[in-house]
């Protein structure tokens, strides 16, 4: 009888009708295949199958959020590229005035004062003036209600930036942001008039994140939480998280921005541009028999099949039916297939 076709790994990737296209005679199911010197075995696993990509990415910051202007008049302040806005600092100034970050989810969207209706916003900014320090012997409660105690809190907050008191914030003095800001660019020039709506600083995360750009078919190699392998520039291997997967339009092209967070100091000692290799998992098929790809031959009545070993040490080929592919493995399910079984593959 004729040797059965094998399907080699770099091919498997293609339709199986085109792997075996081509090949020698097919193989007669349960046949004896010829005897032969040597042969090499692999055995039938059950496991998930799963496929990787490797993509070149680059160690960043993630995500550039660009922060625009709430009011007009002329740029006079920049905080530095590069450097961190805690609470209470100063992110940039329009005609002297400081704009300041603070802390807090709720975005910073109408004046406050004593006339604010109740709001998170209102209990935001009472938190940040106890965490600056301005509500010392006020006796402040921290809740959603402006009351006077708030008014005498925040001129003494303004009184700490050289500020008129007034008492009252208007919009565009704060912006509220759950964590710290890195000040990734400039987006305008000190001097430069500026008016609501005008990007002034474009900000990021203060967190060394490693940076990668897929195609957005590729989403569901990297879902958020997910874990990625990297491979650092000296060849050391460390595991990431994966933190955002977002779509952006880059040159009037979309693609997927993926930022990956790092345990400790693995990414530490790196410079910021500093190439990674990430590998990214996904699973095709789970708790399925798995063989090599090159175990799989083509049986002459249609279909695929396997070379088992039997008991004995003789072989015999015994119908399949492929399923996902992932690398050189291949899932199959057959009633003469089982975990454990020893299958003959194309060294």
């Amino acid at each position: 009888m004729t040797a059965p076709s094998r399907i080699v790994p770099a091919l498997a990737v293609l339709a199986l009708g085109a792997l075996l296209a081509g090949c020698g005679a097919p193989a007669d199911p349960g046949s004896d295949p010829s005897p032969t010197a040597t042969r090499s075995t692999s055995t039938v696993q059950r496991a998930d199958l799963t496929s990787s990509t490797t993509t070149a990415c680059e160690l960043g910051h993630g995500t550039t959020t660009p922060l625009e202007a709430r009011t007009q008049g002329t740029l006079t302040a920049l905080a530095d590229t590069g450097s961190t806005v805690g609470q209470g600092q100063m992110l940039y100034a329009v005609d002297t005035r400081p704009v300041v970050r603070l802390a807090g989810a709720e975005p910073a969207w109408r004046p406050l004062g004593p006339s604010s209706a109740d709001g998170a916003d209102v209990q935001q900014l009472e938190q940040a003036l106890v965490d600056l320090g301005h509500t010392t012997g006020l006796h402040l409660t921290v809740d959603d209600d402006w009351t006077a105690v708030t008014t005498t809190a925040v001129k003494r907050w303004q009184k700490s930036l050289g500020l008129t008191q007034t008492g009252t914030v208007p919009l565009g003095d704060v912006v509220f942001t759950p964590d710290d800001l890195r000040v990734a660019e400039h987006l305008a020039d000190l001097g430069a008039p500026v008016e609501p709506g005008m990007p002034v600083i474009g900000v990021g995360s203060t967190q060394q994140l490693v940076s990668c750009d897929l195609r957005t078919s590729q989403a569901s190699l990297a879902p958020v939480g997910a874990t990625a392998h990297l491979t650092l520039p000296d060849g050391s291997v460390t595991d990431g998280t994966i933190t955002q997967a977002e779509v952006v339009t880059v040159d009037d092209q979309q693609q997927l921005s993926v930022s990956i967070s790092t345990a400790g100091d693995a990414v530490g000692g790196l410079l910021e541009g500093a190439p990674i290799q990430v590998k990214l998992d996904q699973v095709a098929a789970t708790d399925v028999l798995v063989v090599p790809v090159t175990a799989l031959v083509a049986l002459s009545g249609g279909g695929y099949g396997l070379e088992k070993v039997l008991v004995d040490g003789s072989t015999r080929y015994v119908p399949v039916t492929a399923g996902a592919f992932a690398g050189t493995s291949v899932e199959v399910s057959g009633d003469d297939v089982a975990q454990g079984d020893e299958v003959v593959v194309t060294p």
